[in-house]
């Protein structure tokens, strides 16, 4: 629903959107699971849609950083470019190695695989192995945790955290050594899924951490669970790519609740303090799925509540807002929900 209303509203403007350089106050890091394995769309994206995804951003002036610049960056001790894109990666499956290296190495860009080391070392059918890692990583590839058995870390105690990490991050120093992010080291959260405890806890530990919710990174972006555009095949198109790639970071100063997880299956109120009071709010759409949701102004201009009238959903689901920019490109901000069964 938000990218067709998005891709409408960009489709109809009556003049040309002008030339625009994205200032260098925020970053977009995409996910990828698997290229070209169309036995499992809900994870892939085609040959094709990958080759139109590179083939955008050098043509249209973005640079593909290595992760670890963007998080250098977030934590102000580096700078970026304009229009500073990173790509990754979720799980290690074989397509990754077999096709998107290929793809990307060509174009000599950088990129981090987040590896569930069981899977690997169970020599489990439809991953990329270690020997294989070691090849990538001789020719650029870089490899972060992604836990050892994959399990959501919102199901588990600390003790089983602590093992999780500590396993995956051993195992991947001990196989690919220094294609490894490991100051600081870099977590992708299984299925993209935390709650405020595994958030504070994997920060106690010293991790960064990314999950699946979909928005751009800035300045104030939360390190303990970072946004990512996720891709497959059914939101891989290339009108929903540009929308993404050119989003800005909505210019949030706080929101509630953070902890994604509810015990509750009513659809939550979420509170939002914008950052700046001279935003374009008439032009803000919040959307539960199919719904759309009125904001509800605490403060005009600067504060303001939704809250869906469906039941929330088993798994995860969330709320998408966003506000043109005035561009062609619009502000973003995703809060992900989770509630009943972790990992669906």
């Amino acid at each position: 629903m938000i990218f067709r209303w998005l891709t409408g509203l960009v489709l109809g403007l009556v003049c040309a959107v002008p030339a625009w350089v994205m200032a260098a106050d925020q970053a977009t890091v995409l996910m990828y699971h698997r290229v070209g394995e169309s036995a499992h769309p809900s994870t892939n994206v085609t040959v094709e849609q990958f080759a139109e995804h590179l083939a955008y951003l050098a043509d249209n002036g973005y640079t593909v950083v290595p992760l670890e610049d963007v998080v250098a960056w977030r934590d102000r001790s580096a700078s970026l470019p304009p229009r500073a894109v990173a790509i990754t990666f979720d799980d290690a499956y074989a397509s990754v190695g077999d096709v998107a290296h290929a793809m990307l190495h060509e174009r000599n860009w950088p990129y981090t695989v987040f590896v569930n080391s069981e899977a690997i070392d169970g020599g489990y059918g439809g991953y990329t192995g270690w020997s294989r890692m070691r090849e990538m990583a001789a020719q650029g590839a870089r490899f972060a945790n992604h836990t050892h058995t994959h399990a959501p870390l919102q199901t588990l105690t600390k003790a089983e955290i602590n093992a999780e990490l500590a396993t995956a991050q051993t195992r991947l120093i001990e196989e690919l050594g220094d294609a490894v992010h490991q100051s600081p080291p870099l977590l992708a959260y299984p299925y993209g899924e935390y709650d405020l405890a595994a958030m504070e806890h994997v920060a106690s530990l010293g991790y960064v951490a990314f999950g699946q919710q979909s928005g751009v990174i800035g300045p104030s972006s939360d390190r303990r669970a970072l946004p990512r555009f996720a891709m497959n095949e059914r939101f891989a198109e290339m009108d929903g790519f540009s929308l993404k790639v050119q989003t800005r970071p909505m210019p949030i100063e706080a929101w509630q609740p953070i902890n994604p997880v509810r015990e509750s299956p009513r659809a939550p109120a979420l509170r939002v303090t914008l950052a700046q009071p001279d935003l374009p709010v008439h032009g803000l759409a919040c959307f539960y799925g199919s719904e759309r949701l009125d904001p509800e102004w605490i403060e005009p201009g600067r504060e303001f509540t939704v809250q869906g009238q469906a039941d929330l959903p088993i798994g995860r689901s969330r709320y998408n807002c966003t506000m043109p920019v005035g561009d062609g490109r619009f502000w973003w901000f995703t809060q992900m929900w989770i509630y009943g069964a972790a990992g669906s």
